[in-house]
């Protein structure tokens, strides 16, 4: 019996003793050059922004993926996610953008408790290797020094806790790593949100009185702001095979090759709808009601196994090389009359040399829009769902307003290539 009781109270501290984790994360330089560090073994940060397909993401050579939020539960869903996969995670910590919330004690100490459960929870978690404190806070209003030193608070919190895992902000807007140096020091590194002017990124960096490592936390085509627009102000999205030249373009000569750059999550490694279902989503939809698609991946997928192996992958996507309607192009701002006939082309090449198919739908042009990265509802189908043979197909629209012909080209193989053109009725 006195053994049994002694062997009770031993038990916390052996469990403690066996839940231990001794992966320490750091950041070290090495030849000029900043990396995240596993117990001194260096590693560059190779990511995905978002959860999804991690079967696929790990298995093309990425050793990561980010997250914006999450409750104690949804992180113990996320560690699991890792391990199955074998990578790391930047688990997020989402903070408001409303800049009254910075002057709020209420608020304030409602993450402050968010923020000790946290780290108490996964202080010893080896999936973690980073917490990302905020996502573009910085938007609006809420670029001031109220807020940047309650982020450097809540890091020495997540500190005097975590001694194992770093410590991040993510924002969009360079100037704000000004804001950075001067309020919160606590910071590890810094998480970067960059698309078009992502070509700018480091000489903007440079300029800036923060001189500490960074991350491009976002990053992927052009985005709709940054696009040109037809006569009506709908923004031209590029083709998929314009995009895939883009991420690995930006990847080589503007991630990679910078060295206070660690590494990056590529965005949106899944599909979402913002302004349309194809514009930052490196897979198509699937589940949706008469569109014959499953989630294929899109030649941006392709891109990340290509830079991130450094190897050509045996199977590659349709090139999509152009798309007309009646024989122009987005830039030409379509516009035709109630009814009358349109036809879109799709110009596509199979490099293995295997049967194309073609999917077209008609959209309304988007009007329910979100605000840096919220919520859109997918915009009303019109007409039905063609699926074709052939590389063109003809429609026409009775009702005036602004739409969009969306083309899917498949493989068959698991790829799929995307264009979309937009067009008006008057």
């Amino acid at each position: 019996m006195r053994r049994f009781a002694l062997l009770l109270c031993l038990l916390p501290s052996l469990l403690s003793v066996f839940s231990a984790n001794n992966d320490r994360f750091e950041i070290v330089k090495e030849s000029g050059r900043y990396r995240v560090a596993v117990n001194g073994a260096s590693m560059y940060i190779k990511g995905v922004g978002g959860t999804n397909r991690l079967d696929i993401a790990s298995a093309n050579g990425a050793n990561a993926f980010r997250t914006w939020g999450g409750t104690v539960e949804a992180v113990k869903k996320n560690v699991e996610m890792a391990k199955a996969n074998n990578m790391y995670i930047m688990q997020g910590i989402a903070l408001t953008k409303d800049v009254n919330a910075y002057y709020d004690e209420r608020y304030k100490n409602e993450k402050r408790e968010e923020v000790r459960l946290l780290a108490e929870t996964f202080k010893e978690c080896p999936q973690i290797f980073a917490w990302g404190i905020g996502n573009e806070v910085e938007l609006g209003k809420a670029n001031v020094a109220e807020m940047w030193k309650f982020i450097d608070e809540l890091a020495r919190i997540i500190k005097s806790i975590d001694k194992k895992h770093l410590v991040a902000n993510v924002l969009c807007i360079p100037f704000a790593l000004d804001s950075v140096a001067a309020y919160a020091p606590n910071l590890d590194y810094v998480g970067i949100n960059s698309y078009g002017s992502i070509d700018k990124l480091g000489e903007m960096i440079e300029n800036t009185a923060y001189k500490g490592p960074f991350m491009v936390t976002e990053w992927g085509p052009s985005g709709f702001w940054e696009m040109p627009a037809t006569a009506w102000k709908a923004p031209i999205e590029q083709n998929s095979e314009e995009k895939r030249i883009v991420y690995e373009e930006r990847y080589n000569n503007y991630i990679l090759s910078n060295p206070r750059c660690m590494g990056s999550f590529v965005f949106l490694w899944g599909q979402k709808e913002e302004r349309t279902p194809t514009w930052f989503s490196m897979f198509v939809e699937g589940n949706v009601d008469g569109l014959p698609l499953k989630g294929e991946k899109t030649p941006m997928v392709e891109a990340m196994q290509r830079v991130w192996t450094g190897k050509e992958p045996t199977q590659t996507a349709p090139v999509l090389k152009k798309f007309t309607l009646n024989g122009k192009e987005a830039i030409e701002s379509v516009t035709v009359k109630p009814n009358a006939t349109l036809k879109g082309e799709a110009f596509a090449v199979d490099k293995e040399g295997g049967k194309l198919t073609y999917v077209w739908e008609v959209l309304k042009e988007a009007t329910v829009l979100g605000f840096g990265g919220s919520y859109e509802p997918r915009p009303e189908r019109v007409g039905q769902v063609a699926l074709t043979e052939e590389n063109n197909h003809e429609i026409s629209i009775g009702n005036p307003g602004n739409y969009r012909l969306y083309v899917y080209v498949l493989d068959n193989t698991g790829y799929v290539a995307t264009a979309n053109m937009p067009f008006r009725v008057e």
